[in-house]
């Protein structure tokens, strides 16, 4: 089975459709997707819509928890609080009812999906350190774990070691940064997505080109803060 694996799309619907349109990903079984649907863009309502359509797994985001009031908004900066009140705004019931019930964390088969942190999905926390690796690695024993968040691709080893390749297997690979659809922070701008092969035993992230420009538009049109559509060119 081939699975395309997404996450962080932060309501950037041009470089969602760039992602599920680009040929190797459209070979795919299956997509998951692994949260923050909404947050920081101007296009929740559309993106909701492809991900409700498109994906046949789909996990909360802290920015999804956070627009349908599952958590405080004390746990996010100046530019995220405004994006998630102006996303509330737009927002129809139903499309607030859908995000409210998406679980904070689910399983297929030997793989454990989250949005942050496997040993604790609902702290939030940024996988950043080999010990915060090697706690999700001993509590979720027997899974590999796909996650985002951190808008940063790569994998951490069972040992606790991070790696940036671009592909490999699941031979000592754990855990899984699918990285960010509509908001890089790699220093690459190009939008990023993940396909798995399950019986390969295999993993490979794939990087799309999409129209920054018309996304940069829609941000400024909505009246978000500039700084959203800044660093989408920059990729940081």
């Amino acid at each position: 089975m081939l699975i395309r694996l997404i996450s962080d799309i932060h309501s950037n619907f041009q470089a969602l459709e760039a992602v599920l349109t680009d040929p190797p990903g459209k070979e795919a079984d299956r997509t998951f997707c692994l949260g923050d649907i909404v947050g920081y863009g101007a296009d929740p309502s559309l993106c909701i819509e492809r991900v409700r359509r498109e994906c046949d797994l789909v996990v909360a985001g802290n920015h999804d928890a956070g627009a349908a009031k599952r958590v405080s908004l004390d746990r996010f900066n100046w530019e995220g609080v405004t994006a998630i009140r102006w996303t509330r705004s737009v927002l129809s019931k139903d499309e607030m009812d859908w995000i409210s019930l998406l679980p904070y964390h689910s399983e297929h088969k030997n793989f454990f999906l989250c949005h942050s942190y496997p040993a604790d999905p609902e702290s939030w926390t940024y996988l950043l350190r080999r010990n915060h690796a090697l706690e999700s690695i001993s509590v979720r024993q027997g899974f590999i774990s796909l996650i985002g968040h951190t808008h940063l691709p790569g994998c951490w080893t069972e040992d606790g070691n991070y790696i940036e390749s671009s592909k490999g297997d699941f031979s000592n690979v754990r855990i899984v940064n699918v990285g960010s659809v509509g908001q890089p922070r790699d220093r690459d701008p190009r939008a990023a997505y993940v396909l798995i092969d399950t019986e390969a035993r295999t993993w490979e992230h794939f990087r799309v080109e999409y129209s920054i420009d018309d996304t940069a538009a829609r941000i400024k049109d909505a009246g978000l803060p500039s700084v959203l559509w800044e660093r989408l060119y920059r990729g940081h």
